[in-house]
């Protein structure tokens, strides 16, 4: 279920309006913060916009929920969350 709603908060986020506007709201303060320089995009704008660099943050935080029982599980399970948004992203998408 982690997986499903990483993968879900991540698309909603970088692609969708979301509910009230708020993931636009979001990718448009993170592109007021950090504009274009000699149009180029900024790192911190195109990581906000990316799905599978928002799964990566995501999927530390769903990691916190789930049970481990020391750092190398955690971070096999974050990055397992990511990974396997990764997979369902590029298979879902065009």
């Amino acid at each position: 279920m982690a997986i499903l709603a990483v993968y879900r908060l991540a698309h909603m986020l970088t692609i969708e309006r979301g509910p009230f506007d708020l993931a636009h709201k979001f990718r448009s303060a993170v592109y007021r913060r950090w504009p274009d320089r000699s149009g180029v995009e900024s790192w911190q704008f195109a990581g906000a916009v990316c799905p599978l660099c928002v799964s990566f943050w995501l999927g530390c935080l769903a990691a916190l929920v789930l049970p481990f029982a020391n750092l190398r599980e955690y971070v096999v399970t974050a990055l397992g969350v990511s990974g396997a948004v990764v997979i369902i992203h590029k298979a879902t998408s065009k």
